[in-house]
């Protein structure tokens, strides 16, 4: 069987996620202005009209990713805590978390990218509604204050800066907040 017909037999969905994956790097590393379909479709190993097949346009793709990156977020906080732990300790093990998806998967720094992306009027409500919706399923899940959470993501914005410039891992320690500090 060829490689075509192998692909040929990946269903829709299989297909529309492999290509959320594709624009997720591609997004990271080139953002949304610098990001053309083609580089997409390339990295996806199809074709570039098969993504209008997928998605209406490259801003549905874009919003796409923002909606796959903010499920993965939640899904991991959801699962790096104990049910036991305090508001506190359930934000710092999610920042924990965040920080090794920072570092175990590329597709992450699309999330930074996204913020920037909302200084274009065409893309800042729907990527406002999505981080409020993600901040307020923070909210719940770590049980913490609007407060807490809202110096939570602050701290979560700048790790993925200092990701994005490849900071060396000190730069990252210098972040680590006691009890006493979020009084």
């Amino acid at each position: 069987m060829s490689e075509q017909e192998k692909k040929a037999r990946v269903s829709q969905a299989a297909r529309r996620a492999e290509v959320i994956d594709a624009a997720l790097v591609e997004f990271g590393q080139y953002g949304y202005s610098g990001t053309s379909t083609s580089m997409i479709a390339s990295r996806a190993g199809i074709r570039q009209p098969y993504i209008y097949a997928l998605f209406e346009n490259k801003r549905a793709l874009f919003l796409a990713c923002h909606d796959v990156l903010n499920d993965q977020i939640r899904e991991t906080f959801r699962q790096s805590f104990d049910p036991g732990d305090s508001p506190y300790e359930r934000l710092r093990k999610m920042g924990l978390a965040y920080l090794g998806l920072l570092h175990d998967d590329p597709r992450m720094l699309c999330h930074l990218q996204i913020f920037a992306a909302a200084g274009s009027a065409d893309l800042r409500e729907p990527v406002r509604e999505g981080f409020d919706r993600l901040f307020n399923d923070v909210v719940e899940i770590s049980g913490g204050t609007r407060e807490e959470v809202a110096k939570f993501f602050a701290s979560g914005v700048l790790l993925n800066a200092l990701a994005a410039l490849d900071e060396p891992f000190e730069m990252f320690t210098l972040l680590q907040v006691t009890p006493e500090d979020q009084l």
